[in-house]
C-alpha cells in the first residue's frame, strides 16, 4: 500500500495518475455521498482518491466504538488486505481555523490518527504540494546473508581478517540452499573484502557485479585469530586474556584486535550509508559479526549483540524503512532465511 497526502487541489489525484501511469479508470473518486467498497470488490481499482471521505463515512458507521479511528483504521486494513498494491490518496484536514462544532474536531482528529497508522505501514510516503511530490518514506528490503564455511569455520576457529577461500563443503552446502530457493532476487549485491565473501556472493548472485565495502569486513579479532576455544585454553601465554574476554561477556576488546562495539560501529554505520542508494531489494554478503553488529545495532525490537547470530550461509531478510533524504526510519525482520 502507499499513502500520498496534501492539501485540498493540490494536485495529488494528477501526480498519481504521472507517477504510477494510471487510467481514470483505475482511480475510484470517493466523494461523501459515493463509498468505494463496491467498486474495490471488482478488482480493477488501483487507487482510491479522497480518502478523506470515506473517514467520515467510516466514523460514522463505527461511532459506537471505545476508539473510532482504531474502528476506521481496521475498516481501511480490510480493503488493503484484498488489494495490497492500492494507492491511497488523502487531503490533510488538520490545518487552518479550529472547527467550533465538535464533531469537525472529531473528525480532523480522525483522519490524523488513521494517517498516522497507515503511514506506519505503507511501503511509502509521499505528500504532494502544487503537483510536486516529496518522499516522506519509503521501503526496501535488504538480505543480510553469511557468507559459506571455510576450514577454520568447521574447527569453530576465530576467523576474522585472515582471508581464507570457501572450503568445498561450504560451497556444496551453499549450492544446496541456493536450489531451495531460499534466497531472495536482488538488485544489487554488496561485500566484505575477504574472498570467502566474494565467492559467495558470486555463487548466488552470479549475474549481479558484487560492490566491495571495505568497512563491512569481520571483527579484528587480534591475537586469537586462528585459534578455537581448546587451542586458546591451552596456550599459555593467552589462557588469562581469553578467560578474561570470557567472564566480560564478549564485550573487552580482543587482544591487539576491535572490541565488539568498534566492530558494531564500524559496520552499522558502513550500512546506513548505503541505504539511501538501494532500491528494491539489496543483498549484503558478509560475515557473522557484520551480521551481528549491524542487526543489534538497527533492527528492531532491540536484541542483543549474540542474539543475532547466524550459521554460515544463512541470514535475514529484512524490511527496512527509509526517510525522505534515505536515513534509516525503521528495520524489522521480514523472514529468516534458514
Amino acid at each position: 500500500m502507499r499513502l500520498v497526502i496534501g492539501g485540498s487541489w493540490q494536485g495529488k489525484r494528477e501526480y498519481v495518475k504521472r507517477k504510477y501511469g494510471l487510467g481514470d479508470a483505475e482511480i475510484c473518486q470517493a466523494t461523501p455521498q459515493d463509498f468505494p467498497e463496491e467498486a474495490l470488490r471488482g478488482g480493477r481499482i488501483r487507487c482510491i482518491s479522497g480518502l478523506h471521505h470515506c473517514i467520515r463515512r467510516l466514523m460514522a458507521e463505527e461511532q459506537k466504538a471505545e476508539d473510532t479511528a482504531a474502528a476506521v483504521l481496521e475498516r481501511l486494513r480490510a480493503w488493503i488486505v484484498n488489494c495490497p498494491e492500492l494507492i491511497l490518496v488523502c487531503d490533510e484536514v488538520g490545518g487552518g481555523i479550529v472547527p467550533a462544532e465538535r464533531k469537525e474536531r472529531d473528525y480532523r482528529e480522525c483522519v490524523g490518527r488513521v494517517l498516522c497508522g497507515l503511514a506506519g505501514e505503507a511501503e511509502s510516503v509521499e505528500r504532494v504540494c502544487c503537483g510536486l511530490g516529496q518522499t516522506i518514506k519509503r521501503t526496501v528490503h535488504v538480505a543480510l546473508i553469511r557468507h559459506g564455511a571455510t576450514e577454520s569455520n568447521r574447527y569453530r576457529r576465530y576467523l576474522g581478517l585472515t582471508d581464507e577461500p570457501l572450503s568445498g563443503e561450504g560451497i556444496a552446502a551453499l549450492r544446496k540452499r541456493l536450489s531451495s530457493g531460499l534466497y531472495p532476487p536482488v538488485g544489487r549485491v554488496f561485500t566484505s573484502p575477504l574472498c570467502r565473501c566474494g565467492q559467495t556472493a558470486k555463487l548466488l548472485y552470479p549475474d549481479v557485479e558484487a560492490e566491495v565495502v571495505p568497512e563491512l569486513r569481520e571483527t579484528d579479532f587480534g591475537l586469537f585469530e586462528g585459534k578455537n576455544y581448546a587451542e586458546l585454553k591451552a596456550d599459555e601465554t593467552l589462557r588469562d586474556s581469553y578467560q578474561a574476554w570470557v567472564d566480560g561477556g564478549g564485550s573487552i576488546p580482543f587482544p591487539g584486535g576491535e572490541s565488539l562495539a568498534q566492530s558494531t560501529e564500524r559496520c552499522s554505520l558502513a550500512f546506513r550509508r548505503l541505504l539511501p542508494a538501494i532500491e528494491g531489494t539489496a543483498a549484503l554478503v558478509v560475515h557473522g559479526g557484520t551480521i551481528m553488529g549491524i542487526m543489534s545495532a538497527c533492527a528492531k525490537p532491540r536484541r542483543a549483540y549474540y542474539d543475532y547470530w547466524r550459521e554460515n550461509g544463512t541470514g535475514y531478510l529484512c524490511r527496512v524503512e527509509l526517510t525522505g533524504d534515505g536515513g534509516l526510519y525503521r528495520m524489522e525482520i521480514e523472514r529468516e532465511l534458514v
